[in-house]
């Protein structure tokens, strides 16, 4: 009992950074990876030697790559959005309720990228599973002839 005692209080600091503290922050480091990734993608665009370009699944890798790029362009379309919802309702409704309102839009922007980057990963999961499925089934595929060709020892002569 004296042993959950002293681990109570660490770990409920750790809840709280975990679920309140991590929960504001972790949509900026979805952007900025995905701004970094897109950076380093067409930095490797031009080098002879891009993996990208000579990929056996070049759809999935676009997929990758234009999920980054929602994920990244959304914060610009969410600040134009949140412009455009300011200046209409303010000039329809009045002057907070157009600030009220843009807030709102920054505010959803902002927290968007944890849902766009929960479906990115839950499709690459699911196209992960396919492809390396795809790949188990054509090794063994390529496996089981040369299995039938080689003759049993007991049919050998000596």
């Amino acid at each position: 009992m004296s042993q959950l005692q002293e681990k109570l209080g660490p770990a409920v600091i750790q809840a709280l950074i975990v679920c309140v503290v991590r929960f504001f922050t972790i949509p900026w480091s979805i952007w900025k990876g995905a701004a970094l990734r897109l950076a380093e993608r067409r930095q490797a665009a031009g080098n002879p030697d891009d993996a990208s370009s000579k990929s056996e699944f070049p759809v999935f890798d676009w997929i990758r790559a234009a999920w980054d790029g929602l994920i990244f362009l959304s914060w610009f379309v969410g600040a134009v959005v949140a412009v455009i919802t300011l200046f209409g309702v303010m000039f329809r409704v009045g002057f907070f309720s157009g600030i009220g309102s843009a807030i709102g839009v920054v505010v959803y922007f902002y927290f968007a990228v944890i849902l766009m980057s929960f479906f990115k990963e839950s499709l690459i999961l699911l196209l992960a599973i396919a492809m390396n499925v795809e790949k188990l089934a054509n090794k063994s595929a390529a496996q089981a002839p040369a299995a039938v060709a080689a003759p049993e020892p007991s049919q050998q002569t000596p």
